[in-house]
């Protein structure tokens, strides 16, 4: 008996890598695309990556909003995209934050990054393969789990870009990127 065909995909932090970050983001009219987002996921999805957003969303834990206006919020995201011929397979979704989740919901901060949590629920849905897959985050802490994983990280500069991350990077030999679209065309450069 054969097994099942693995799938390689393309995991995607959301706030500062798809989008302008400009602090809890939650309406449509909130969201702006980063350069280059929309054309790097029309490349993954033409390459056979499945597209996955995994994201921290602790302003729902903090109160500033609920997860059914970041799954709306989504919904936009993904209607705006399809406008474009590109799409992303899935959203992952962690709405917890240690310092405001009360002990009941403590263990669902397996899903909060730099945990693995919502990568290993979407290499379970999906079949991934990690050894083929890629991340992109504008935090170590996206990154982090990645590497964990055995997946190809790629850091994109953001305001958050720190002394701190910079020697991370620096023992990881990892290189910086200004957007997703400089990300995807280095790797079309070496694989197309």
């Amino acid at each position: 008996m054969s097994s099942p065909t693995t799938n390689k995909a393309f995991f995607l932090d959301r706030d500062g890598t798809i989008n302008i970050d400009t602090d809890f983001v939650h309406k449509p009219e909130e969201w702006d695309f980063c350069d280059g987002a929309v054309e790097s996921i029309k490349w993954m999805n033409k390459r056979g990556f499945k597209v996955i957003v995994v994201t921290n969303q602790s302003g729902v834990a903090r109160g500033h909003f609920e997860l059914n206006d970041v799954m709306h919020l989504h919904h936009h995201v993904d209607d705006l995209l399809s406008k474009s011929g590109a799409r992303i397979d899935d959203w992952y979704i962690c709405p917890y934050h240690p310092e405001f989740t009360d002990d009941e919901k403590q263990h669902r901060l397996t899903d909060r990054k730099p945990e693995t949590g919502m990568f290993d629920k979407a290499i379970r849905r999906f079949n991934i393969d990690p050894a083929q897959s890629f991340m992109a985050g504008d935090k170590v802490t996206d990154l982090e789990p990645a590497i964990e994983l055995g997946m190809t990280p790629f850091y994109i500069k953001s305001r958050f870009h720190s002394e701190e991350a910079e020697r991370w990077l620096q023992d990881h030999d990892l290189s910086i990127f200004d957007n997703l679209g400089n990300v995807t065309k280095q790797l079309g450069r070496e694989n197309d």
